[in-house]
């Protein structure tokens, strides 16, 4: 898929050569994201120390770069939904005892703003999500978090207006829910900014253990 090749019968796989090139977090990675860290002795990323994070763990299955971010983009821009299903097994390879063992009872996609649902006609993360939920057995629910404002995407701000352009962006629906545990799913985890923003509207509604995954990560520091 990274390169164009179709494999499998029609799903979408990664060939020897691409499979060379994709890189994965490795130790020392942050105890809270799981971003690669320079410094051996630390245990958290500095946006986890400058912005601490209010989600337990997270599980990012490979780094933001080349061949990935092409993959990612296709699969966001370029109605490459059916990537859905190999990001997903991507996830699972790496996270997928660990993400078994937190005893998540629901998995929960990163909304988009229904301007550019009706742009794009998919919410990518609801269909990683979904993918995801089929492969672990656990639900995925769409209904609980809603994005009120269009926000500017967050790969052209920095790490300070990261953090104010998701204020008041998310929303809890009215839902009553009997949730203890769940797993937030994106795309693309850069600074943090947006899956707190969407754990801090779990937890307002009474989910008080949550984790994320995502397909990648960005570069701690």
């Amino acid at each position: 898929m990274y390169c164009g090749e179709l494999l499998d019968k029609g799903d979408y796989g990664a060939c020897y050569g691409c499979r060379q090139k994709i890189t994965y977090p490795i130790e020392p990675i942050c105890l809270k994201c799981g971003k690669d860290i320079e410094e051996e002795e630390l245990e958290y990323c500095r946006d986890c120390q400058d912005n601490p994070r209010t989600f337990i763990k997270g599980f990012p299955a490979m780094r933001y770069k080349e061949p990935v971010t092409r993959a990612v983009a296709a699969f966001k821009y370029n109605n490459k939904k059916t990537y859905g299903k190999y990001f997903a097994k991507e996830i699972i390879k790496r996270h997928g005892k660990a993400i078994s063992d937190i005893g998540a009872d629901v998995i929960v996609p990163v909304p988009i703003h229904k301007a550019k649902l009706r742009k794009r006609g998919y919410n990518q993360a609801e269909v990683l999500a979904r993918e995801l939920g089929k492969l672990i057995g656990i639900p995925t629910d769409t209904n609980l978090i809603r994005r009120e404002r269009n926000t500017l995407p967050q790969k052209e701000l920095n790490n300070f207006e990261r953090e104010k352009n998701l204020k008041n962006a998310f929303f809890s629906t009215d839902k009553i829910v009997q949730y203890k545990c769940a797993l937030i799913v994106d795309d693309i985890y850069t600074t943090g900014a947006t899956v707190e923003a969407c754990t801090k509207v779990l937890h307002s509604i009474g989910i008080d253990d949550v984790y994320y995954t995502s397909i990648c990560i960005g570069k701690g520091n």
